[in-house]
């Protein structure tokens, strides 16, 4: 399986954010991957958090783009409108190779702060989701987390027990706490749980970038800084499979 992250910068302009995610897909089949993902609230990053609410059938594009070339995708995660309330939920969606949309998986965890200087509850505004982001993929389990997610190794740990091999984690994760965790964390979690781990962060000023595919063994295979692009690596499930058998960590659950 080869697979690969766009780090892009998103800003308060929903039609432009579409027209660079959907040119950064492009480079990315260039490189003939079976599953491009893409980061947490691709689509609208603003102060206006109404102007970033994204009804479904806006995802039509990215349908058309997978069926066209034939690939998988990992639609990073959209503040999805929802019937009779206000609040939206923090959706990933998962698009096939026909441009059907087979799986979805709402932020399950909550950003909050609460210090004297700044206060904030990503809850006040989005619904947390009750199950976990699983879908298959070219005959593979595939796990979804999104950004805040990374701080709850049990909810990875869950998506192990139900035999997920590869997990994505689209993020918008913010500079000055994650140039202490980002780096960490993915890799704790693909240790801890001998899995590929491919944390697909936003970039920008008060982005901490840094994208990378992560072995199951916490080797990084590839990665960015901060300039937005692509990540591509070849994942060898077979050889993870072995892995796990000779060093059978997992089997102690």
């Amino acid at each position: 399986m080869k697979v690969s992250l766009i780090q892009m910068e998103s800003d308060g302009n929903k039609q432009q954010n579409m027209e660079k995610a959907l040119n950064l897909l492009e480079k990315a089949s260039n490189e003939k991957p079976d599953i491009i993902c893409l980061s947490e609230l691709f689509l609208y990053w603003g102060r206006d958090y109404e102007s970033g609410i994204i009804e479904i059938d806006e995802l039509k594009p990215f349908q058309t783009f997978a069926k066209q070339k034939n690939i998988n995708i990992i639609l990073g995660s959209v503040a999805l409108k929802q019937k009779n309330t206000v609040k939206t939920t923090n959706t990933a969606f998962a698009i096939n190779r026909n441009g059907e949309i087979v799986g979805r998986y709402d932020k399950k965890y909550m950003y909050a702060v609460n210090r004297p200087d700044f206060k904030f509850d990503e809850a006040d505004e989005v619904d947390k989701g009750k199950t976990l982001g699983i879908v298959t993929l070219d005959n593979t389990k595939i796990g979804i987390g999104i950004c805040f997610d990374l701080r709850f190794p049990e909810y990875f740990r869950e998506l192990t027990k139900n035999g997920v091999e590869v997990i994505f984690l689209p993020a918008h994760f913010n500079l000055k706490t994650g140039t202490i965790a980002w780096d960490i964390l993915t890799k704790a979690r693909a240790i801890e749980n001998q899995t590929y781990f491919c944390a697909c962060n936003q970039t920008g000023n008060k982005v901490c970038g840094g994208t990378k595919i992560i072995s199951f063994d916490g080797n990084v295979l590839n990665s960015l800084d901060k300039e937005e692009g692509i990540v591509t690596a070849k994942l060898n499930l077979e050889e993870q499979k072995l892995f796990r058998n000779e060093f059978p960590v997992l089997e102690q659950m």
